[in-house]
């Protein structure tokens, strides 16, 4: 008989365990199948420079969410809502409205915290953390350390060099001189990279001229301001 109950233990417990695993392998499934869409459709956007409307924000942004109620842990997702929620608040900021502008930045600021939380070591995560800081004008320890974290974690990823630029010459005149420098490096080494992306970058949010001013006399100045 105790023979008989430790089987039946066994059994349970294995059954337990199999279902388990059954169910994380149906919900990891269902949730990248709903993921695949606005990945695409993400890829698509960037690409192409075209910034979605909120209509064609609607259906990707109702894709990550039920991705995200299957697999509520994962970082990837949140990284993805974290650019759909900011391209919601780019369209606002189109239509000339302030209030949208900010009310999806934080939702995207908050989705960037959650994957950096879930997924520490991923620098784009962190640069694009740091980027939703500087649209609110946030320019506190969070922004700091994520500036620091991004360029420390993907020193010579080009997105993140891209991002970090953008980040970081926004609140210039908010930063100390140690995160001036990481600044500073991590142009020079997206002027090594990209110099022609870096460029339009820093004309695009009218820091170009600003940057050169602190820019040493190097190869990199040369190639970025033309002196």
């Amino acid at each position: 008989m105790p023979g008989s109950k430790k089987r039946l233990l066994l059994t349970v417990t294995l059954t337990i365990a199999l279902c388990g695993a059954l169910f994380y392998s149906l919900s990891f499934g269902v949730a990248d199948l709903y993921a695949y869409s606005p990945r695409q459709q993400l890829e698509h956007w960037q690409k192409t420079g075209h910034t979605p409307t909120a209509d064609e924000l609607a259906l990707p942004l109702n894709n990550i969410n039920n991705a995200i109620r299957w697999q509520p842990a994962n970082a990837e997702f949140k990284d993805i809502r974290g650019l759909l929620n900011y391209y919601q608040a780019l369209d606002g900021y189109q239509l000339g409205q302030q209030d949208l502008f900010d009310h999806f930045t934080q939702l995207a600021l908050s989705d960037y915290r959650e994957a950096t939380g879930l997924r520490p070591d991923w620098p784009y995560s962190w640069a694009n953390l740091a980027l939703m800081k500087s649209a609110l004008h946030q320019f506190d320890a969070e922004y700091i350390q994520a500036l620091h974290q991004a360029t420390q974690l993907g020193p010579w990823e080009n997105a993140v060099n891209l991002t970090v630029t953008e980040a970081g010459m926004t609140g210039w005149s908010n930063l100390d001189s140690q995160t001036r420098k990481l600044v500073i490096n991590n142009i020079e080494r997206g002027i090594n990279r990209n110099n022609k992306a870096i460029k339009q970058r820093l004309s695009d949010i009218n820091k170009l001229g600003l940057i050169c001013i602190y820019l040493k006399s190097s190869e990199q100045r040369q190639r970025l301001c033309g002196f």
